[in-house]
């Protein structure tokens, strides 16, 4: 059942970015294709949070950490972290994850939109 909800997550997720006209690209595609290990980013997580508690003490952990944003999704209430060098990737999600209204720190997950279509072969 959790498979499934993460699944379903991960899927919503995406199309939400997809639809957000409001954020801002602050590193470059071939950036983050460098960083990319197998299906999610090697440096790159997503913080999700509480809209009633704010991103304020995120700001403050993104300061004391010395991560970086790489976007801040406004109409989803999350934001995605790059880790600062020098730590691992699971270090600084299991440091978001105990900051004040935190809901959820989930790995950057590449997904591909749009698989190739093959041309439909039609046999007469």
């Amino acid at each position: 059942m959790e498979y499934t909800r993460q699944i379903i997550f991960a899927f919503l997720f995406t199309i939400a970015l997809e639809a957000c006209s409001s954020m801002q690209k602050i590193e470059s595609v071939s950036t983050i294709q460098e960083l990319t290990v197998g299906k999610h980013s090697a440096a790159v997580f997503i913080v999700m949070y509480d809209k009633e508690v704010g991103k304020e003490a995120i700001l403050k952990g993104i300061k004391r950490s010395k991560a970086t944003i790489v976007y801040d999704y406004k109409n989803i209430n999350a934001m995605a972290i790059k880790k600062p060098d020098g730590t691992t990737l699971k270090e600084s999600m299991t440091y978001f994850q105990g900051i004040k209204g935190v809901l959820s720190v989930e790995y950057d997950h590449i997904v591909p939109l749009i698989m190739p279509i093959e041309p439909k072969q039609e046999i007469q």
